[in-house]
């Protein structure tokens, strides 16, 4: 039985005339009173019984083959043998339908007969198993069009080049009642013994070895117009073990491997090239449009000829292709930004060209797998990629390189642009402030020039002022508030408010106190009111009279102070140790504060200095170290931490560590403080 190519002519329905022959001919069996088994030959004859027999049998081993063999294969492969095989049962279904259509023609002249009867149930049933069956074979079709996608096909040209050694192994029980594969077992066999110069004493001893060209041939004799199926069948007896390397003959002498590495080259260049422009296709058209703008290739606008370039070897093709993308894209984006104000745009922009940087680096990793891929297939001359996977290696190492260093540079772009967002927004609101603050002193400056201010004027005046900058406070802590999740550093943003208020508060003399020593006692409420309004004018917050939180600006430690550098936190601790000597009432947040901020800069010097235990005693004097206030010393060797007072001198003589005796060969590694 043949897997395909099976020989089965067309059987055609009865017409008019075949159905009165064959009444014709039942009625002459009848008349002549010949016995019953006479006219259940007659119709075992007339519906081809034997051929019928040869379908159901196809039937039976084409599913177990499939089943073992083509389901578990990828949709992509084998598909001129699937295609041949859907057309074998095809046929045999067709076929079936017209056997099935003349028996049931012939029931109507013979009423009752047992074989016609049995005839039509097996055969419905057959019929539709095959309908069935088929279409979830078609499923696992699907035809590929490039080269470089075909397995089978690069598998074989590949092999028609090295035509290595091959050995055939025992064929599986579920593959023996293929002729095929009998014929060609038969035909390596009689290769073997034509080869061989010593008596065999038995056919089982023979290594069935052979070149994959005299495999070939055999197949090519079959049948020329056959040449992809059979490709399919010998691709899938090679990905199943029926047949593998053989390294019995090895050797190829150098002239052969030179030649055959040449041809493999040759064979490899246009594929490869292929699969660069489909996968680059997209880009090395942007690549052309942004040549019409911005004179990528330095020639002039338009002048760049991609066709030339990818003429040249693969080592310079693809990293000029990743230098132009990106040249272009950087122009592009610059002159995109230029007239952009509107942070959402900018950020638009930038997001867009990180996924083309994403997709762009994606694709080269996407040529570089299909190399790895084709190694297998080139198999023992992988050298002949060496340069090209080195190529692809250099080049996915900029790509990602030049990705990163790009994403940063959006980011900071990014991030600049909310800075100077939460930056004018401030700018306004101290505007603002800094208006009603001067107001205020020409309001409260008119008022005491009486010789008796009205107290509850200046009282409302007071509350007046002290909502309306509670007011801009309060939009000044939602701004930032809500760019805290951002991450975007305001801390200068922070110090700029303060800054303002705190010098505007030097330069502001409180107009009340020129009636203090007349009229104290009287003022007293408003003298207090006033310097809790200027002196709570530099803290960012909500409510300044609600002490279950500290204000924006001096809660850092939660989302800000790991931005910091050590300066920076140091600077903020003794600002927050000033402002506890300052407010009393709010000491215990203050120090709760501080601590925060004391543990950050502690494991920050600890992850500086290398240090991983907890609780740290000096070496020396062996009292735990401060991390906050105390110099110190760690050994790179073995890790002994010192206050810098304890080895301060003997460093200086010797120059090395007093646990370990290691020398602190370079002097600037930071060791020591220049006081």
């Amino acid at each position: 039985m043949r897997l395909f190519n099976n020989g089965y002519r067309e059987v055609k329905r009865y017409s008019k005339d075949e159905i009165l022959n064959v009444k014709k001919k039942l009625t002459t069996i009848k008349s002549e009173q010949i016995d019953s088994d006479s006219i259940d030959e007659f119709l075992k004859s007339e519906f081809k019984i034997d051929v019928f027999n040869s379908y159901s049998e196809y039937y039976t081993e084409i599913k177990k083959f499939s089943e073992s063999y083509l389901y578990p294969s990828s949709d992509k492969e084998y598909f001129s043998l699937k295609l041949e095989i859907i057309s074998e049962l095809k046929l045999v279904s067709s076929n079936l339908t017209s056997l099935n259509s003349n028996g049931r023609n012939i029931k109507r002249i013979i009423k009752n007969n047992k074989v016609l009867d049995h005839f039509l149930k097996i055969s419905k049933e057959l019929l539709n198993n095959i309908n069935e069956f088929t279409p979830l074979l078609e499923k696992k079709l699907q035809k590929v069009e490039k080269f470089y996608n075909n397995n089978t096909l690069c598998w074989i040209e590949a092999s028609k080049i090295k035509d290595l050694s091959f050995k055939l192994n025992d064929i599986p029980s579920n593959l023996g009642k293929w002729d095929e594969l009998q014929e060609l077992e038969a035909y390596l066999r009689s290769l073997v013994e034509a080869k061989s110069v010593k008596r065999i004493k038995s056919r089982k001893e023979i290594l069935l070895s052979f070149h994959f060209n005299e495999l070939n041939s055999f197949f090519l004799s079959k049948s020329d117009y056959k040449t992809a199926i059979y490709d399919d069948f010998i691709y899938l007896l090679y990905n199943n073990g029926i047949f593998e390397d053989y390294e019995g003959d090895k050797f190829v002498n150098i002239l052969e491997r030179k030649e055959t590495v040449e041809n493999l080259k040759k064979k490899m260049r246009p594929v490869v090239l292929e699969l660069i422009k489909d996968i680059l296709g997209e880009i090395l058209q942007e690549i052309e449009e942004l040549d019409q703008k911005y004179d990528l290739s330095g020639q002039g606008i338009g002048k760049l000829n991609l066709e030339s370039l990818l003429s040249q070897k693969f080592s310079e093709i693809l990293p000029k292709i990743v230098d132009l993308y990106f040249k272009g894209l950087d122009k592009q984006f610059q002159v995109g930004t230029n007239n952009i104000s509107d942070p959402e745009e900018f950020v638009k922009i930038i997001n867009l060209n990180y996924k083309k940087v994403d997709d762009f680096a994606l694709k080269i990793d996407e040529i570089d797998t299909w190399i790895m891929k084709f190694d297998t297939i080139i198999k023992p001359y992988t050298s002949i990629t060496v340069n090209l996977k080195k190529t692809l290696a250099n080049i996915v190492s900029e790509v990602f390189r030049r990705k990163e260093d790009y994403v940063n540079y959006l980011n900071n772009i990014k991030d600049e642009s909310f800075r100077v967002d939460v930056r004018s927004f401030v700018d306004t609101k101290i505007a603002e402030v800094n208006k009603m603050i001067t107001s205020y002193e020409n309001e409260t400056s008119l008022i005491i020039k009486e010789e008796l201010p009205q107290l509850k004027q200046i009282r409302d005046l007071l509350n007046n002022y002290k909502l309306k900058i509670d007011e801009i406070k309060t939009e000044v802590y939602n701004k930032l508030d809500a760019y805290k999740e951002n991450n975007v550093d305001i801390y200068a943003t922070i110090k700029h408010w303060e800054n303002n208020f705190n010098r505007k508060k030097n330069q502001l003399s409180f107009l009340l106190t020129v009636l203090m020593n007349k009229i104290f006692k009287s003022f007293k409420d408003l003298i207090d009111t006033e310097s809790i309004l200027f002196a709570e004018i530099t803290e960012i917050t909500k409510q300044t009279e609600n002490f279950e939180g500290l204000p924006f600006n001096f809660a850092l430690s939660s989302f800000l102070a790991d931005r910091l550098s050590e300066d920076e936190l140091k600077e903020r601790i003794t600002e927050i140790t000033s402002k506890i000597n300052q407010i009393t009432s709010s000491l215990g947040l203050y120090e709760l504060e501080r601590s925060k901020l004391e543990e950050i800069l502690t494991n920050k010097v600890k992850i500086r200095q290398g240090v991983s235990t907890s609780n740290v005693q000096c070496t020396v004097c062996h009292k735990n170290i401060n991390f906050v206030k105390d110099k110190l010393i760690t050994c790179p060797f073995c890790s002994s931490t010192y206050h810098y007072l304890c080895v301060a001198d003997w460093l200086f003589k010797y120059n090395s560590c007093p646990m370990c005796q290691n020398t602190f060969l370079d002097p600037n590694i930071g060791l020591f403080e220049t006081e």
